[in-house]
C-alpha cells in the first residue's frame, strides 16, 4: 500500500499546481469584456458573471472538466449560460491547434442542432491570441443544460435499461445524418458544418500540418500511424521502447480494420458517463463535451459507449467479450427497425482497441503490453499472446526501422 503521509503530500502538490494553472487561465480573461459580450448577444439583457477562483474551482467537476474551466453567466432574466476556456496545461497543444480544436467543438454543436442528439446551444467562439477578442482568452459560450452527470455504476438495471433505449434512439437519428469524409467538423466560408483535418502535425518553423480529410478508413489510420512512427523516430514519443512501439504500429498497420469509405458519421471519443446529463428519472437532458468528436467509420462511430465497456477486463486481462451493459444496447438496437447493423457495431469494439494501441505509450509497461495483446488476440482469433514469442517474430519481419 502507498504510505498516506506521501501520497497526502502528492495530492497537495497537485492541488497547489492546478490551482496555478486557473489562476493563469483567470488573469487571462477580462471579465468586463465578456460580460458585455454575453449582454449584446442577448440582445441587451442584463447579465452577471461568475469565474470561481481557483480554491472554489479545483474541486468542483462543474467548473473543471479536463482540460477546461466553465465560469458560469446568469442573466436577469433566469437564463444560465456557460463560458468555456481551455485550461493552459504543459502540455496543451500548440495555439493553431488549440484554436481549432475549440472552433471544431462549436462547429460540433452547430451540426448536431440539426439532429435530435440532447446538446447545448451555442453562441459565440473566439481564439486564443486573437486582436479582435476582447475578452484575452479564447472560449465558447453556450447554453447551461439541466441535469446532473450520469453515475453509470450507481444506476439500478431499470435506471440503465431506460437510457439504454434513449441512447438508442439517439444512434438511430446520428445515423440519418451522414458526412462525406473522415476528419473533424469545422465551419464553412458560408458557415456551414464540413469535414476538415483529421489530426496535425508541425513543420521545423511550427507551421500546423493538416492530415485529412480522407476518403477511407484505413487511409486516416495509415497516416495516423506512419506519422506516429516519425514521432518515434525523432525522439519525441515512447522514449522508454522506441523499438517496442515502432514494431506495435507496424504490426498494426498490417492488420488494419476492415477498410470503409464512408459515408461517415460524428464519434464522441470520451463517451464517460461524466460527460451524459440526466435528470432525477434518468432521462437524457444532455450529452457534453464534444471537443475532439471526429466524422469516422461507421464502424467506429456506432461503437457502444466507453461508459458501458468492462475497462478492468480490457487493460488488464487483454479480453474483448461484450460487457452485459453492451449486450443490453445491442438487443435494445436489435428491436429498432432497420438497426441490426448497429446492433452488430454495438458489441464490437475493435477500433476503439486500435485507438488505445496507438496512443498506449510503453512507459506504462504493463498496460502497453495487456493492450497490444487484446488487439492482437481479437485481430488473429486466438485466446493466448505470448510477448516475447511475438516480438522475435516482429523483429525478423519488420527489423528495427533504424532505431
Amino acid at each position: 500500500m502507498r504510505d498516506p503521509a506521501k501520497l497526502k503530500d502528492l495530492n497537495t502538490v497537485r492541488r497547489t499546481a492546478g490551482e496555478k494553472v486557473i489562476a493563469r487561465l483567470l488573469a487571462t480573461i477580462n471579465c468586463d469584456a465578456l460580460r458585455l459580450r454575453a449582454e449584446a448577444l442577448r440582445g441587451g439583457i442584463n447579465c452577471t458573471v461568475n469565474l470561481p477562483s481557483p480554491d472554489q474551482a479545483y474541486f468542483n467537476s462543474d467548473i473543471l472538466g479536463g482540460c477546461n474551466y466553465h465560469g458560469s453567466i446568469v442573466f436577469d432574466d433566469g437564463k444560465t449560460w456557460l463560458a468555456r476556456f481551455r485550461l493552459p496545461n504543459h502540455n496543451e497543444p500548440p495555439l493553431q491547434e488549440r484554436n481549432f480544436d475549440r472552433r471544431s467543438e462549436y462547429a460540433v454543436y452547430r451540426f448536431l442542432d440539426g439532429t435530435a442528439a440532447p446538446v447545448p446551444e451555442v453562441y459565440d467562439c473566439a481564439d486564443d491570441d486573437d486582436p479582435s477578442n476582447p475578452v484575452g482568452a479564447g472560449y465558447i459560450l453556450l447554453e447551461k443544460l439541466a441535469g446532473k452527470p450520469l453515475a453509470w455504476h450507481e444506476a439500478s438495471e431499470v435506471q440503465k435499461e431506460k437510457f439504454s433505449r434513449q441512447l438508442a434512439s439517439i444512434y438511430v437519428n446520428l445515423e440519418k445524418h451522414p458526412l462525406n469524409g473522415l476528419g473533424r467538423v469545422q465551419l464553412s466560408s458560408m458557415g456551414l458544418p464540413e469535414v476538415g483535418p483529421a489530426f496535425f502535425d508541425y513543420d521545423p518553423n511550427g507551421k500546423l500540418i493538416p492530415f485529412g480529410p480522407f476518403s477511407q478508413s484505413n487511409d486516416y489510420y495509415r497516416a495516423l500511424i506512419q506519422q506516429k512512427i516519425q514521432l518515434v523516430r525523432t525522439g519525441e514519443i515512447a522514449t522508454s521502447a522506441p523499438l517496442d512501439q515502432y514494431l506495435v504500429y507496424m504490426s498494426l498497420l498490417d492488420s488494419l480494420p476492415p477498410n470503409e469509405s464512408g459515408p461517415f458519421f460524428l464519434r464522441h471519443v470520451d463517451s464517460r458517463d461524466a460527460n451524459f446529463l440526466v435528470d432525477d428519472d434518468y432521462n437524457i437532458t444532455g450529452i457534453i463535451d464534444w471537443e475532439l468528436a471526429i466524422c469516422t467509420s461507421k464502424g467506429s462511430a456506432f461503437q457502444s459507449p466507453v461508459l458501458m465497456y468492462d475497462l478492468g477486463e480490457i487493460y488488464n486481462e487483454g479480453l474483448s467479450t461484450p460487457s452485459e451493459d453492451e449486450k443490453r444496447f445491442s438487443k435494445i438496437l436489435r428491436e429498432e427497425k432497420e438497426t441490426a447493423e448497429l446492433s452488430a457495431l454495438a458489441e464490437k469494439k475493435m477500433h476503439f482497441r486500435v485507438d488505445q494501441v496507438i496512443e498506449t505509450d510503453p512507459w506504462d509497461r504493463e498496460t502497453f503490453e495487456s493492450i497490444f495483446s487484446g488487439w492482437w488476440k481479437a485481430t488473429n482469433g486466438v485466446e493466448t499472446f505470448d510477448w516475447d514469442t511475438w516480438y522475435k517474430k516482429a523483429l525478423s519481419i519488420y527489423g528495427d526501422g533504424g532505431l
